[in-house]
């Protein structure tokens, strides 16, 4: 309790700029808790969607991560707290429409799109509008403290799906039009933000270096590696197992608040025992949970496989501490990370089609079976991460 007592009064010595942007942070982020947990039982339930169809969707789900480099270079012009404003209409937008104007299948994609557009485009708004609300130095702290409210915010929305769904039965309709409002309560607050008229996101740029290529594999493996469970692990929970939407969103808050200590500890141990071991160590818990999806058919067990996967999605700590200690130049590091995440989406969006064939043609056993493949070049890979020289890169 008296941690919650000492946020609320660091809140309120807060400055104004920074109070507002907390808030919109909240909303945005109770708007995004309340999709993510309730998603897949919203397409299942709704549009009774199949295991091929559900991995297509993917595509155009993930594109508009792929796409957030050339949306921001494009429209490079457009202030930060216009970009702020922008994100969150597309939020609210894109989930009303998915509860009120989605009869078809391709309306609810293009209404998806819209909301994921929203969604990927705040990472990077959110990063934008911290750092200029930094103090010299003390960037870091800046980030950390939007990064725990986006956090708890996802933890209040999927509450909302889980006391929604459990002790008062509403409908996704209802459900959709709670994540509305709040987005354009985001909105709003975003508008009220006074920052330099000038201030505009930086531009993204691209670095390709040959001796950062195991970087470039560790994200092309951790990319397929994270859709395929995004997309089928909680897809067998609902459509072989019938799980309902409130345990789904109740193993998303047991994960998100177990993840507030996981990152942190996980963090230490990649300092104290480096990265090759972390993502050796992530590789091996990666065969575990593919074994146990693949093969029990102990729910509960499955529960837990669910919640350990999601703590696993720590590991991008570990590869950007990697990318920090290869760097030639440390001028490298933004744009080569920015190219990482590109690529990462490049795979998420395609892996999951495979996988929906797989489940189609050969059971949902085989898709999991499947990534066990990738947590082996994972690995691999780790296996040939060192310091000393990266001559072998190069070769």
């Amino acid at each position: 309790m008296q941690y919650f007592k000492n946020v609320l009064v660091r809140f309120r010595k807060s400055d104004r700029n920074l109070k507002i942007f907390l808030l919109g942070i909240l909303f945005v982020g109770i708007n995004s808790g309340i999709l993510t947990s309730s998603f897949n039982n919203y397409l299942y339930d709704i549009f009774s969607l199949g295991s091929e169809v559900r991995g297509f969707l993917e595509l155009p789900r993930e594109f508009p991560g792929f796409s957030v480099f050339f949306v921001f270079s494009i429209f490079y012009f457009i202030s930060m707290k216009n970009w702020a404003v922008l994100v969150a209409l597309f939020s609210g937008v894109g989930i009303l429409g998915l509860g009120y104007l989605s009869p078809t299948l391709t309306l609810m994609t293009f209404f998806m799109v819209i909301w994921s557009l929203g969604d990927h485009l705040f990472m990077t708004v959110e990063s934008s509008v911290g750092l200029a609300l930094s103090q010299a130095n003390k960037e870091g702290k800046r980030l950390g403290q939007l990064s725990g409210a986006r956090n708890f915010s996802a933890i209040l929305g999927s509450s909302i799906v889980f006391i929604g769904f459990s002790k008062f039965h509403i409908t996704y309709h209802t459900l959709y039009l709670i994540a509305f409002v709040v987005a354009i309560i985001a909105a709003y607050l975003f508008s009220r933000l006074k920052l330099q008229s000038q201030a505009t996101i930086k531009k993204i740029k691209f670095i390709y270096r040959k001796e950062y290529n195991l970087y470039y594999a560790l994200n092309v493996l951790f990319g397929v590696r994270k859709q395929m469970f995004l997309t089928f692990s909680p897809w067998v929970l609902i459509s072989v197992f019938g799980t309902k939407p409130e345990t789904i969103a109740m193993l998303i808050i047991i994960a998100s608040v177990l993840g507030v200590f996981f990152r942190q500890a996980f963090g230490e141990l990649t300092d104290r025992y480096g990265e090759a071991k972390m993502l050796k160590a992530d590789a091996l818990f990666m065969v575990v949970i593919c074994l146990g999806f693949a093969f029990s058919k102990n729910v509960y067990l499955l529960y837990s496989l669910f919640i350990i996967d999601n703590l696993m999605f720590a590991t991008r700590i570990a590869r950007t501490t990697y990318l920090n200690k290869i760097v030639r130049e440390k001028t490298d590091l933004a744009p080569t990370l920015s190219l990482g995440v590109t690529i990462d989406h490049l795979f998420s969006m395609t892996a999951p089609m495979v996988g929906g064939l797989l489940w189609v043609k050969y059971g949902y056993s085989s898709v999991f079976l499947a990534t066990i493949a990738v947590a082996a070049l994972n690995f691999f890979a780790a296996s040939r991460i060192q310091y000393e020289s990266d001559a072998f890169l190069r070769q």
